[in-house]
């Protein structure tokens, strides 16, 4: 078994620049890490030994011998993501360069013991059907809503959540409890834009945001490439951005909050409200029973309710975000999640309201994207990308 014992300041040091950039010849690995020949040998060598890293090619000539092409073993050891959501559960199993996600498994979420356990025993059938010992295992990473206390480990009081129980729980704790592993915890959006800065569409980007909008507004930030936190580790400021100081009260006790009308549950508190109204809609379900989903289907088909009520929400988050962005000068922002997912109307019009009020019009403007290289899986594989770095740094 792989330990992080193993390995020395220069040993780390190559193995991080082989993850992000490999396959990568020596003579590379020399100049970017700035080692002489015989301290990068000696720094290699554990890498191999413990089949961290393989010779996976030969390179192109440059007139002499080809050189062999280093990059990380897709066999090696493996990472495990975790994403905790307010309305699912995700993990995914991985190897060190994110290149083969082996598993995948989404699970209901209800009380913190029930979804802890349905977590632990899904991942023990999984590794056990592919034959995966826990020894194998790098780390677990939790990708999860704050707020938290991610030096400890601690889930302490989030909100929306499916039970009312998820308060004080000490995930990390629990979960090496159960399967001896070392865990480890952020925020979901910090994990999210980690994963997409240094593997995904923002690669080229030193300042970018990631925003995950559904039953709340999670944004992650890397400025300088380099991931910033809060003071408190929250990942929630954005959404809880007054824009209208006699607006509607937000369940933080302020008023005018953006999550007060740019949330899925806002928006189908909304139209179930005008649809209870009297307001016609193009669906034989019943009020109560219209969904998020629902709305958004309904919009791209032309209902006039449905249609509205996006378009009016987006166009406030739009404004949101022109404040943001006038503010942070972001390069990259992706807008990911249920909000964005299931809805390009809502998109559109988010980006085309953004886009019109931003200080600088066409001149530095960011890149907008949706969703992001990773998709629904961003957050896992996010905090499967954090538990290498964590290593890393120990």
């Amino acid at each position: 078994m792989y330990s992080n014992n193993d390995l020395n300041k220069n040993s780390k040091l190559l193995l991080s620049l082989i993850q992000k950039n490999g396959p990568i010849a020596k003579n590379n690995l020399l100049l970017i890490a700035n080692m002489t020949l015989s301290t990068l040998q000696r720094s290699i060598k554990p890498l191999i030994d413990n089949e961290l890293i393989i010779e996976s090619a030969i390179g192109e000539s440059t007139g002499g011998r080809r050189p062999a092409l280093y990059d990380i073993n897709p066999e090696g050891p493996y990472i495990v993501g975790i994403d905790i959501s307010r309305s699912y559960t995700r993990f995914v199993i991985t190897n060190l360069n994110l290149s083969t996600i082996y598993a995948e498994k989404a699970l209901p979420i209800s009380s913190p013991q029930q979804t802890i356990t349905a977590i632990c025993d899904t991942l023990k059938e999984t590794l056990n059907d592919l034959s995966i010992s826990k020894s194998d295992i790098l780390g677990i990473g939790v990708g999860t809503v704050g707020p938290l206390d991610r030096e400890k480990g601690i889930i302490l009081n989030p909100t929306n959540f499916a039970s009312k129980e998820w308060v004080n729980i000490p995930i990390k704790d629990i979960i090496e409890r159960d399967l001896g592993i070392p865990t480890f915890i952020d925020n979901g959006a910090n994990s999210a834009v980690l994963v997409e800065h240094l593997f995904g569409i923002g690669k080229k980007y030193g300042n970018m945001s990631y925003f995950n909008c559904g039953m709340g507004i999670r944004t992650g930030v890397i400025s300088s490439d380099k991931l910033i936190r809060t003071s408190s580790d929250s990942e929630d400021s954005f959404g809880h951005m007054i824009i209208d100081m006699d607006g509607e009260k937000c369940s933080c006790g302020n008023y005018g909050c953006v999550e007060c009308y740019c949330s899925t549950l806002q928006i189908i508190r909304k139209f179930r409200s005008k649809a209870k109204a009297g307001r016609s809609f193009a669906s034989s379900k019943p009020p109560e029973e219209i969904d998020y989903i629902d709305i958004c289907n309904m919009a791209e088909k032309g209902d006039e309710l449905s249609r509205e009520i996006m378009t009016d929400s987006a166009a406030i988050f739009g404004l949101a975000l022109t404040n943001y962005i006038n503010i942070l000068k972001p390069e990259l922002v992706i807008l990911s999640g249920p909000l964005f997912r299931y809805s390009q109307l809502y998109y559109d019009v988010a980006t085309s309201a953004a886009n019109k009020r931003l200080r600088f019009k066409d001149k530095d403007n960011p890149v907008f994207r949706r969703g992001g290289k990773f998709q629904i899986n961003s957050i896992s594989l996010g905090a499967a990308a954090m538990v290498f770095e964590e290593l890393l740094n120990q």
